[in-house]
């Protein structure tokens, strides 16, 4: 039986069983189809059964003394006979009178001796609101301001009801005594009025879902993953078939994909199932009207496409959910070990919730948050550019790749699938780790996967002003990179017991290899030239890439040559090649075949650089110097081409005068290089590449080449 046949009869089998459970089905669709509708129904009528409620309600108002008492209740009895006036000139049945403020006559007046009364029987709730006449009211004088003061507690909501509710009646009072005012002096109704302000309420009804509807749709996905991961890992364990699961002749691996793959359908059956309940009820319930004055419907194109993105999200939190399932011995065991992965969630979610926080900077690669922010602002139409929700989506894809690989190793272990409390605590103790080669694919993707924000914020925090340059950012990077793309590694290495040298594959090739990497480096400038022409023919250049290459090269031309060199070239080469042609690339090797290794470290490497516009170029570079280093195995005609090919660009930049000297125009940065240039930068390239490929003809290599895992394993590197 073939892998994808065994794949899609575990996965068939495992699904039926799922959707069978009672507990499945009312959780996935029982829950959202009916809990939403009654939410909802239930929580406006709430709101509006309180509001008429307490409309109706004879509130207690607190004042200081009788004569404060009859000054206001005297207001109150002017105000309401006030309002019953104008809604005898106009027509009960317009518009102006159902807009008619109803009559404060429910409120009741009690007297106190002192201030500190009042405030006490506002605290504790005897009386909904106080009122402190700080001055008496004398309509009758043209210059007099009364001044009054209210003591509501803004915690109990008939206090807030009652504060609101008077506070427009003394603005209802205040508007008629100042038009009787300008009337008595002959003075115009625009006299005060300098300034005319109208607000217009542009919210609608996505615009309100906006704020709350990602959020709990991030969640939703999250709970559909959590039942399928528990019910597959601890469940099985807890029923004693897991065990015999393990044991029988299919593949391991098969067993993990359909697992898996049955907990990512479920999270996204789940996700769709609340997404489509949450816009049915708005929509048919007539509550875009309720929500927004605007009832501009529910975007469903826009929902559509917000289920589409999470997707990667669905595949990296069911990855979650199984790899810490896992560790369950019971299926209430493993709802413990979900709670925290909860609370993780709801950190960065709960930030990305609030009203301030934007789609740009880190938060385009937090995890969770990033995708809470594109679905509010897709629901809230705001205009985002493609560059984010490809970061967004890239970045998801990343953690949800480093997070399968890690599920995959845990859920495959002995030690976890015959769990006691003595093999899970060897699963991380360092004593009882055996020494390996190399890093497993789990851990190569996760520490990438980690850096990966972490990287992000470092250029990020550096990044300069709009008028400063960049050598901030340059010196920073210098420093910094060592450290997160060599020494975090190597630690990690270290510690789980990985041969570092041969992970990082740090040996010394054969002098043609030298000869090649030279060769590539010095011409590898020219097939990327043209493929940045080629990308820019078709995509046009942006402006933010054009202002970025002037700023650089600025900052290049003012610094000292050799600091150039080292900041561009050599350090970027060394570290660069260390992390993804070295660590990420021996990890991959151990599980995936030669191209896809080489394909996925350079689809890494090109989204380290966070500059989408030059993904194309930098991953085929990726590709390329994966290809020197899987057919030299060693890290280092890597390096010597990489630093070549950075240098070259370096010295471009802080030398241009030097394409002149080789025939190339001053101008020719953005169009196609003359034919000269191109035919021996051709030959110059392609020998070089040829070099390399010749070592498929050695009996050894090409036994590898039949199976990379072997391949690998043999040699140490990728």
């Amino acid at each position: 039986m073939s892998f994808h046949r065994r794949i899609r009869t575990i996965y068939g089998k495992e699904l039926v069983d799922i959707l069978r459970d009672r507990r499945t089905l009312i959780a996935m669709i029982v829950v959202p189809i009916v809990l939403y509708p009654l939410l909802m129904l239930g929580s406006i009528q709430a709101v509006s059964y309180q509001a008429e409620s307490m409309e109706k309600e004879r509130l207690v108002i607190g004042v200081l003394g009788q004569s404060q008492a009859e000054m206001l209740q005297r207001l109150i009895a002017d105000d309401a006979t006030a309002i019953k006036r104008e809604a005898g000139q106009v027509d009960p049945s317009s518009e102006a009178a159902q807009d008619l403020p109803a009559p404060l006559d429910h409120f009741r007046l009690r007297a106190f001796i002192t201030q500190e009364r009042l405030e006490e029987a506002v605290r504790s709730r005897v009386i909904q609101l106080g009122v402190v006449f700080e001055t008496e009211v004398w309509t009758g004088k043209i210059d007099w301001t009364s001044a009054i003061r209210l003591l509501p507690d803004y915690e109990d909501m008939r206090s807030a009801f009652a504060a609101s509710q008077l506070n427009e009646m003394f603005e209802r009072i205040g508007t008629r005594i100042n038009a009787d005012r300008k009337e008595g002096l002959g003075l115009p109704e625009a006299f005060d009025k300098p300034f005319e302000i109208t607000i217009t309420d542009l919210s609608t009804s996505s615009s309100i879902l906006g704020q709350i509807l990602p959020l709990i749709l991030i969640l939703m996905t999250i709970t559909g993953a959590i039942y399928p991961a528990i019910d597959l890992t601890a469940g099985e364990r807890e029923r004693g078939t897991l065990e015999s699961l393990m044991v029988s002749p299919v593949p391991v691996i098969d067993l993990i994909v359909g697992k898996f793959l049955v907990v990512t359908t479920v999270a996204i059956m789940g996700a769709a199932l609340n997404l489509a309940s949450v816009t049915a009820t708005v929509y048919f319930g007539g509550f875009d009207k309720i929500i927004a004055s605007t009832g501009g419907g529910i975007p469903i194109v826009t929902m559509i496409f917000i289920l589409l993105c999470l997707i990667p999200f669905a595949v990296l939190m069911s990855a979650i959910m199984i790899a810490v399932c896992s560790f369950a011995r019971t299926f209430k065991e493993a709802q413990n070990y979900v709670t925290p992965v909860i609370l993780a969630v709801l950190i960065p979610g709960g930030i990305a919730a609030l009203p301030a926080t934007r789609l740009e900077g880190i938060m385009l690669v937090m995890p969770v948050g990033n995708m809470v922010l594109l679905a509010r602002d897709f629901l809230l139409g705001a205009t985002i550019p493609a560059v984010h929700i490809v970061m967004v989506l890239l970045s998801t894809t990343l953690y949800a790749g480093a997070a399968v690989a890690l599920a995959a190793n845990i859920f495959g272990k002995e030690s976890v699938v015959f769990a006691d409390a003595g093999s899970l605590r060897s699963s991380f103790s360092r004593k009882l780790v055996r020494p390996s080669d190399k890093p497993t694919v789990s851990m190569g993707l996760l520490v990438v996967a980690i850096l990966f924000p972490v990287w992000f914020f470092v250029q990020s925090a550096f990044s300069p002003g709009l008028y400063e340059d960049v050598s901030g950012l340059l010196h920073a990077t210098g420093w910094l990179m060592p450290v997160l793309f060599v020494i975090v590694p190597v630690f990690v290495l270290g510690y789980w017991k990985v041969d570092i040298r041969n992970t990082l594959s740090i040996r010394m090739p054969a002098a043609r290899h030298l000869i090649s990497a030279v060769l590539i480096g010095l011409s590898a400038w020219i097939p990327a030239h043209e493929l940045n022409v080629l990308q820019q023919s078709v995509l046009g250049i942006p402006q933010a890439v054009i202002e970025s290459a002037e700023r650089l090269a600025e900052t290049l031309r003012a610094l000292p040559v050799g600091s150039v060199f080292v900041l561009i070239a050599l350090i970027p080469a060394v570290c660069e090649e260390l992390l993804f042609r070295g660590f990420l690339l021996s990890g991959l090797s151990s599980s995936a075949r030669k191209w896809t290794a080489i394909v996925v470290s350079a689809a890494v490497f090109g989204v380290f650089h966070f500059f989408l516009f030059k993904f194309a170029v930098t991953a085929a570079l990726g590709v390329l110097l994966g290809y020197v280093c899987w057919q030299s195995r060693s890290i280092v005609p890597a390096i010597i081409a990489h630093f070549l090919h950075n240098a070259i660009g370096a010295y471009s930049a802080v030398n241009p005068a030097w394409f002149q000297r080789i025939g190339i125009a001053a101008e020719a940065e953005w169009s196609h290089l003359p034919v000269h240039v191109l035919v021996i930068g051709g030959v110059v390239f392609l020998a070089g590449l040829l070099i390399f490929a010749r070592e498929s003809s050695g009996t050894e290599h090409s036994r590898g080449l039949e199976s990379g895992v072997h391949l690998a394993g043999k040699r140490g590197v990728s």
